[in-house]
């Protein structure tokens, strides 16, 4: 009775780690990796030295939530005539623009881009002939829609569904305080630089000296549009074998195909991660210094 009980504790034991190794690893353990897929360590570099000077380094990333949004809009139609197809399209982009006052944004936080006017041809089938028509031609135009609000996008999407437009194109995210990241940045990196340098006083015996420059300053600016990958639905599937035969038709079911953002934190080590919209996307900042010291001699 007690080794029954021993066994079915080891497979429950068992099965709760399978678990949870599933839940870590996600579905997107199922899609097409390499066999060196995560094994480069995320490495931070720190100090090096020679004969006569120290090159110390620090790394910081930055996610900040956007300043601002920029929703582009696809709206298109087609008529008989160039006018009637212009004003078509004018009454959707005026109707979604009269909408968005709604959520408190004006006309200036909207942008129409004329983008093409072109002709539409199609065809007809009789017999075995086919015969191709003019008809009529097609205006397209971009609407940009500026918002302070993520949640705005939200209920312009809603405003452009009623209108019978489903062309989202973009969504692209603004900062609008690039130069006081920067400068803020600089002053962490600076604060690590002097904690690896003390660090270093205290464990060696040759001493710094008076002489010290700046190496080299990078600062690296992430927008989310560049950082999602492309994710296929996780799925097992039966084999049909026709080998032997010619008579089977296979059917196959459709597979989702998505994307998922991928920020660079698990890529490139950092001495230090500001991070103050998790679990939001947003833009993410990476800054590098170098300075290098003289050693006394």
């Amino acid at each position: 009775m007690k080794s029954s009980i021993k066994v079915s504790v080891l497979l429950l034991s068992s099965i709760l780690f399978l678990n949870l190794n599933a839940q870590i690893g996600g579905n997107q353990v199922y899609q097409k990796q390499s066999n060196n897929y995560n094994r480069t360590p995320v490495e931070t570099r720190s100090l090096y030295s020679t004969d006569s000077t120290l090159v110390v380094s620090s790394s910081i990333l930055l996610n900040k939530r956007a300043s601002l949004y920029i929703l582009t809009i696809g709206v298109s139609s087609t008529a008989e005539t160039v006018v009637e197809a212009n004003q078509s399209t004018n009454n959707k982009i005026e109707a979604i623009i009269e909408k968005v006052k709604k959520l408190g944004l004006s006309k200036d936080d909207c942008y129409v881009d004329f983008i093409s006017e072109t002709k539409m041809y199609d065809h007809t089938i009789t017999g075995n002939e086919i015969e191709e028509y003019f008809d009529g031609f097609n205006i397209r135009k971009n609407l940009m829609i500026k918002t302070a609000d993520l949640s705005d996008i939200d209920r312009i999407i809603d405003y452009c569904s009623e209108e019978g437009i489903h062309d989202i194109i973009k969504v692209d995210y603004k900062s609008g305080e690039l130069e006081g990241i920067n400068q803020f940045l600089f002053d962490e990196a600076l604060k690590i630089i002097n904690s690896k340098i003390e660090r270093y006083a205290q464990n060696s015996s040759v001493q710094l000296g008076n002489r010290y420059r700046i190496a080299q300053e990078a600062f690296k600016v992430y927008y989310p549009k560049n950082l999602y990958k492309q994710y296929n639905e996780a799925f097992e599937t039966s084999l049909v074998n026709t080998h032997y035969s010619g008579n089977y038709i296979r059917k196959e079911t459709r597979k989702e195909r998505t994307f998922y953002y991928d920020g660079i934190d698990a890529e490139i080590g950092f001495d230090k991660i500001i991070d103050d919209i998790s679990p939001m996307v947003g833009i993410q900042y990476v800054f590098e210094l170098v300075i290098i010291y003289e050693l006394e001699r």
